[in-house]
């Protein structure tokens, strides 16, 4: 019986090595651009990436861009503006990165530099609901409702059916007080999502505002009812714009 030469047991190591690395990176990539709800396990798997050194840029680009939404999730916002800043510097042309960076900058506060990366996104071809659902928020929040409302109808025009898009586009139009349009803007926001408790709570307190009484405890009453922590004076008030 021949007998196996020693000299080929290192080169069948190191192939169980590279083929046990290939795993760990594909397990890491797989985390790291999945879609889990735990922000942690995202962050883990991006970093493991960002670190390799075999990695080509326009995959580290994308590990930092999804590190950067996930650390925005927990709340660390100029961390996670840093990670976009990397993103963006290794891949300056995916608008992604632009947007997430955008996101982070509107949770900041920083309204007038998320609306410059809102817009950046757009031109780089994020022709979506979502991003001008996002940058109208972030002109709603700067106080600029007229531009606020220009991007929703835009949104709007683009996907009828975001109850989203509705929903924003009546608060710009509270803010405005033209109450009539955010009643009618905040009920199709309530027609598309029935369970919308935020819509429903609002409508009711303009409905309040323009003396229908019956109608603004009945909203007001039904939001509660989903979401009890609505109108709670000890607690803070919706926010339609978050």
């Amino acid at each position: 019986m021949r007998h196996i030469s020693w000299v080929f047991i290192p080169a069948f190591t190191w192939l169980l090595a590279g083929t046990a690395d290939a795993q760990t990176r594909d397990k890491n990539w797989a985390l790291c651009t999945g879609d889990s709800d735990d922000d942690s396990i995202i962050i883990a798997g991006c970093s493991a990436i960002i670190q390799s050194r075999d990695e080509p840029d326009e995959n580290r680009a994308i590990a930092f861009k999804n590190r950067c939404m996930a650390i925005n999730n927990t709340g660390n916002h100029d961390r996670a503006i840093q990670d976009c800043d990397q993103a963006i510097s290794l891949n300056p042309g995916n608008p992604e990165a632009y947007f997430v960076r955008a996101h982070a900058l509107f949770n900041k506060g920083d309204n007038d530099r998320a609306i410059s990366d809102y817009s950046q996104a757009i031109t780089l071809g994020s022709n979506t609901a979502n991003t001008y659902v996002a940058r109208g928020a972030a002109y709603h929040k700067k106080g600029d409702n007229a531009h606020a409302i220009e991007d929703l109808n835009q949104a709007i025009k683009l996907d009828p059916n975001d109850a989203t898009a509705f929903f924003a586009r009546g608060a710009a139009y509270q803010a405005q007080n033209e109450n009539d349009h955010a009643i009618q803007d905040y009920s199709e926001a309530i027609r598309l999502a029935p369970r919308f408790a935020a819509a429903i709570y609002l409508r009711g307190s303009v409905k309040k505002l323009v003396g229908d009484d019956k109608g603004a405890d009945a909203d007001i009453a039904r939001a509660r009812k989903i979401d009890p922590a609505l109108g709670n004076t000890s607690g803070p008030r919706p926010k339609p714009l978050q």
